[in-house]
């Protein structure tokens, strides 16, 4: 069967947690400004019909509990809700029933990093991400602002992938009418330096013609990731907005790295919104020249 097209829908996996819950709630809000639907998925594994089976529960009464969520979704946020319960594996599954559903949007809880007992949505979740063919927003405990995402923070590298974060960027500074804060690395290497110079013009120039505030602050010098994150703080930030990096040798698959990982279990749980390079980007194929956003 062939792949949907992109939809206006926002899959959310779910493990029955009050971090989950906490992702849901975040994709209402998501949903309710994007005109959006919510698909909830819950993946069901070999240790899921083991854990039923001890509990003395059916198949029939997870669906009734994933229905539950869904009724209560539209009852409290208006956003109409279905559901996938899928076998297979997390790391895959959930990634194959995005693509498959046409998903836009991917809205995931994580329990932050808690050692090697790990719950499903814990910091497995960073795995998952990699495997996303859509954009993934992790959110930890945090209740979603009633304002929704006004602050945005997006970093700004040498990198040639950085450039497609201000494509997300704008999408949701439109979405909420928001402010996009670029915040550059300091670089001493006056090559790298000048590579984040012209990105940074680059983000202004394409900030300003789809007319979306944004204000710019340079790093000093020092543990960049830190300062990020102290400056996200101090502003309040409602979103920060990262690229995953293409692991070496490998076409298709990404990695997050150490600082990226430090970056999504901030300690002010602000939510990040994860985004796989398209690759078709440095290909020719750009998504930003192909898009209504920079003509």
């Amino acid at each position: 069967m062939e792949d949907k097209k992109k939809t206006n829908l926002i899959l959310v996996p779910t493990d029955f947690t009050d971090v989950a819950d906490c992702a849901i709630s975040h994709a209402a809000s998501i949903a309710k400004t994007g005109n959006d639907t919510i698909t909830l998925v819950h993946i069901v594994t070999s240790d899921t019909k083991a854990k039923l089976k001890k509990e003395g529960r059916t198949m029939a009464e997870l669906e009734a509990q994933i229905q539950q969520q869904c009724d209560a979704i539209y009852k409290q946020h208006g956003v109409k809700a279905d559901y996938e319960l899928p076998e297979g594996n997390i790391f895959t599954t959930i990634g194959e029933t995005a693509k498959k559903r046409g998903a836009r949007l991917m809205v995931m809880g994580t329990h932050g990093v808690v050692g090697l007992n790990q719950k499903v949505l814990g910091a497995w979740a960073i795995k998952v991400t990699t495997s996303s063919p859509v954009p993934v927003v992790i959110v930890q405990r945090k209740k979603n602002a009633a304002h929704g995402y006004k602050k945005i923070i997006l970093p700004m590298d040498d990198s040639k992938e950085v450039k497609q974060g201000i494509f997300y960027a704008i999408l949701m500074a439109k979405q909420y009418d928001a402010e996009v804060k670029l915040f550059a690395k300091y670089e001493s290497d006056e090559f790298i330096a000048n590579q984040v110079k012209k990105n940074l013009t680059f983000a202004k120039s394409f900030l300003t013609k789809n007319g979306v505030k944004h204000s710019e602050e340079i790093a000093a010098k020092g543990n960049y990731v830190k300062d990020l994150l102290k400056y996200s703080a101090k502003e309040n930030a409602d979103l920060i907005i990262i690229m995953t990096e293409k692991e070496a040798d490998v076409v298709i698959e990404f990695i997050i790295g150490p600082e990226n990982e430090k970056i999504i279990n901030n300690e002010s749980e602000i939510p990040v919104m994860c985004v796989n390079p398209d690759l078709t980007y440095f290909r020719g194929g750009s998504i930003l020249e192909g898009s209504i956003l920079f003509q």
